[in-house]
């Protein structure tokens, strides 16, 4: 068994809110099924046994827009008893899961809740969100629960050009020092894959049609680790620090304030 800093999990790709510059490109309305609870069985089981993340994320996305969210925190849970268990949500739909409360308190699953900005509009809704982790609080003495002011540290992943995103030409250890997700290691497609922004990058790209734009080629280069792959060839993934691609990342954290999130428009 390996251990790892963390595992993340999306329940769904695409989101309620469009939050410019989001690192899992969740703004671009990403095409993809909601996975099941036996989809998600079949991509943890080749791993459940060979990794031991310290910390076990569900989230998207939005993964309160998954019905079978109780189902995958309970199976999250069986996969990796001993990983600290993490919801992450903006909680705009918490009135689609009643026994949500329960199930965290039962699966000691904590549940961060986050904030992506200060606008009114978005405040007016984001309160009421507020309210009810109040509320749960109070009806539930033994549940964990965060808000997350994830607006406040909010950075460029990519650059935007004729309405494209685009990537950065940066010293790849000048970008990995500075990377915000250098431990988020992704399970997507039976494989592991470095960071969300590798992951899902080939969404993105039959999203917005970036195949022909040669800038991105090492992103579509890069080769997830496989379930076949060896212990050794396991460990050497996990050991792995900067690598080419982080070379088309930021090398500083250049403060982004995106517009209100629920508000589609512009990149």
């Amino acid at each position: 068994m390996i251990d790892i800093p963390a595992l993340e999990y999306h329940l769904a790709h695409g989101c309620n809110l469009s939050c410019q510059q989001c690192s899992h490109y969740s703004n671009f309305r990403l095409a993809g099924k909601l996975p099941t609870p036996a989809d998600a069985r079949r991509e943890y089981s080749p791993w459940s046994h060979r990794v031991r993340p310290r910390r076990c994320a569900l989230l998207g996305g939005e993964p309160l827009l998954n019905p079978h969210l109780i189902e995958h925190l309970r199976l999250a849970r069986e996969c990796w008893p001993d990983s600290n268990l993490m919801l992450v949500t903006n909680g705009f739909f918490f009135d689609r899961h009643p026994d949500l409360p329960a199930t965290l308190v039962d699966t000691n699953c904590r549940l961060e809740v986050s904030q992506h900005g200060t606008r009114q509009p978005y405040m007016d809704r984001f309160n009421a969100v507020k309210r009810t982790v109040w509320q749960w609080r109070a009806d539930y003495p033994a549940i964990r629960i965060k808000i997350r002011q994830s607006h406040r540290g909010w950075m460029r992943q990519y650059r935007v050009e004729d309405g494209k995103p685009m990537p950065f030409d940066s010293n790849l250890e000048s970008a990995y020092r500075v990377c915000m997700q250098k431990t988020c290691t992704q399970l997507f497609r039976e494989r592991l894959w470095k960071c969300p922004a590798l992951a899902y990058f080939a969404l993105m790209q039959q999203r917005l049609k970036l195949e022909t734009i040669p800038a991105w080629q090492l992103f579509r280069d890069y080769k997830a680790c496989p379930a076949s792959a060896s212990d050794e060839e396991l460990q050497t993934f996990v050991e792995a620090k900067a690598i080419p691609q982080c070379g088309l990342c930021p090398s500083n954290r250049v403060p982004f304030k995106h517009r209100d999130p629920t508000q589609s428009g512009k990149i």
